[in-house]
């Protein structure tokens, strides 16, 4: 059977009046829109493998509910389990995602509503008839990658005086993966089937003050790809846990449809003139009143692109857990700061903040401990997926983008993808060394994410060594490239070489 490809979106959009999650001071529901909310998906399928490739307009679907919908997808679409990749493009201006998301900004009523959980259903729902959909429109294909170059981008752990780490900003000294990779599907006439693009940066190019749904950035990157090619686009959301868009929280609303223009044009430059068939070169020419040689592209036979998953849950241990008197006292803390608060009569928006440092966080990690089987370590799905000469390496949470790179700089493949916010979102995951300098990320990140500790800085080396060695898998008859250690150097990937042509 000849390779083929198929993709497919749809809308998400909800109902107004829904929570906004991802900002913790804001406390108003939906009440306009900027952008749709969609669900894309790209389907591959060679003999009896297929891999389907879904990004949705969303903050975060956590354990255990990504974990059925990732079976639901498996069974409705024929593929198996590593080889569904479900991604998250983490906007901040979306509903919750499932059920576990909500409670962990502050709410006053930590339980979602009936018509958040409705609308939670309909996502889940509609993430696998879009899946279903893309391998329903599967036909003969061949795939292409490139990969391009954004500076939109910058490291968000700013540097005190001192070298700490007390707010999200800017630290211009700091990595970033500035990279576009970019594949693209064509039809046998060269047209495009489906194009993912993949970027790592934090989806808040829409201003805190705009109280509505939006896709941010994504959104338009996909309306520049479709409206080029006339196929479909999946945006993968990167290693973005420590990267913020250069102009983020834009009032002004220009942000979001700027930076995805201009991310959709550097995608269609990367893959312009990549080749998706093996081709050579052959003679023709006419006479005139001079001879003319010429010569054309013409298509030969080749072998089908690749196409194969691999994939490995892995155990993140956790910090020290805090003891019961620990969490007794800071209940006992946050119920003062509170009441303090609303007898002089703070907004809404101060009370959520006091909640999420304190109160929320505390009494679910209490209710933990009282279990008297309190999560030490937490389990989370790495995966590798082969696409002809591309691959994708997936990270179970908010990784930071040292880490992507590293895998990059070790991938054997042409281009490589390192799509964080995959397949679950446990929690921040940083790389070792910005522990000691606090802040967030590494401090308290983790309350977002319901977990009675953070990660530890061994997950750092858990996500650059596993994903390296799933990735080799699937180019056995190549040699990755010699880096030393595990750790990135910031060497950006560079675009594969394109031979040029022979003279027949």
């Amino acid at each position: 059977m000849a390779f083929r490809a198929g993709g497919a979106g749809a809308s998400i959009d909800p109902p107004l009046g829904l929570p906004l999650v991802g900002v913790v001071r804001r406390a108003e529901p939906a009440a306009e829109r900027l952008g749709t909310l969609e669900v894309t998906a790209a389907a591959f399928e060679r003999d009896a493998t297929r891999v389907v490739l879904c990004g949705v307009d969303t903050l975060a679907i956590q354990s255990p509910e990504v974990d059925e919908l990732r079976e639901r997808v498996a069974h409705a679409t024929g593929a198996a389990r590593a080889g569904v990749l479900l991604n998250w493009n983490h906007t901040h201006h979306a509903p919750p995602g499932g059920r576990s998301v909500y409670g962990s900004f502050g709410e006053r009523d930590p339980e979602p509503s009936r018509e958040t959980l409705a609308y939670v259903e309909r996502l889940h729902d509609e993430i696998v008839q879009t899946c279903v959909t893309a391998v329903e429109r599967l036909q003969e294909a061949a795939v292409r990658c490139g990969l391009g170059h954004a500076d939109l981008a910058v490291n968000r752990r700013q540097r005190d005086p001192d070298g700490r780490v007390t707010k999200i900003g800017w630290n211009p000294d700091g990595l970033v993966d500035r990279s576009v990779p970019v594949l693209q599907a064509v039809r046998p006439d060269g047209s495009p089937v489906v194009t993912v693009v993949g970027y790592g940066a934090h989806t808040v190019t829409t201003g805190v003050s705009f109280l509505g749904y939006s896709p941010d950035y994504p959104g338009w990157l996909r309306d520049a790809v479709r409206a080029a090619t006339g196929g479909e686009c999946v945006y993968l959301q990167g290693a973005a846990g420590n990267v913020m868009p250069l102009v983020a929280f834009d009032d002004d609303l220009r942000s979001p449809v700027e930076m995805g223009r201009r991310l959709g044009l550097e995608a269609l430059h990367a893959i312009a003139d990549r080749p998706a068939w093996p081709a050579r070169l052959v003679q023709t020419g006419f006479g005139s009143a001079t001879p003319l040689e010429l010569f054309r592209y013409e298509r030969v036979a080749g072998e089908d692109p690749v196409l194969a998953a691999v994939e490995e849950r892995v155990d993140f241990p956790l910090l020290p857990l805090p003891t019961e008197a620990e969490i007794a006292a800071e209940i006992a803390a946050s119920e003062r700061a509170l009441s303090e608060a609303e007898a002089r009569g703070a907004s809404e928006g101060e009370l959520r903040v006091l909640r999420f440092h304190g109160l929320n966080w505390a009494r679910r990690t209490k209710r933990e401990l009282a279990s008297g089987a309190p999560r030490t370590r937490v389990r989370g799905p790495v995966a590798a997926i082969r696409i002809g000469d591309a691959a994708i390496v997936t990270g179970p949470g908010e990784i930071f983008t040292e880490i992507g790179l590293a895998v990059k700089e070790r991938s054997p493949a042409d281009v490589t993808f390192y799509a964080g916010y995959s397949n679950g979102c446990i929690s921040y995951m940083p790389t070792a060394a910005e522990y000691p300098l606090g802040g967030y990320e590494p401090a308290y990140g983790h309350k977002t994410y319901g977990l009675p500790a953070q990660v530890a800085p061994e997950t750092e080396r858990l996500l650059v060594e596993t994903g390296v060695r799933l990735a080799a898998v699937l180019f056995p008859d190549r040699e990755a490239p010699n880096v030393d250690g595990w750790q990135a150097t910031g060497a950006l990937p560079r675009p594969p070489e394109t031979a040029p042509p022979a003279r027949p």
